[in-house]
């Protein structure tokens, strides 16, 4: 199977996060401590530099408080 990455996917998605964060004013310290993940870990995921596991994606959701589904409404 190869790794097959989608950059214009990856970008897209790191944006949605930040948006959705910035909507609710959480900074991205705090997002980060809701979710449970490392602070550089978001910075990451919002910079879309990293392709984040469903599990990352799922614990991000829970931060923001919004069905998983939301994050890939871009």
């Amino acid at each position: 199977m190869n790794n097959v990455k989608d950059e214009a996917l990856i970008k897209a998605f790191g944006l949605r996060v930040r948006i959705l964060r910035k909507e609710r004013k959480l900074s991205m310290e705090k997002l980060a401590e809701l979710s449970g993940i490392d602070y550089r870990q978001l910075s990451y995921v919002e910079l879309g530099n990293s392709n984040p596991t469903i599990s990352t994606i799922s614990s991000i959701a829970k931060g923001l408080g919004v069905p998983l589904i939301e994050l890939f409404n871009f």
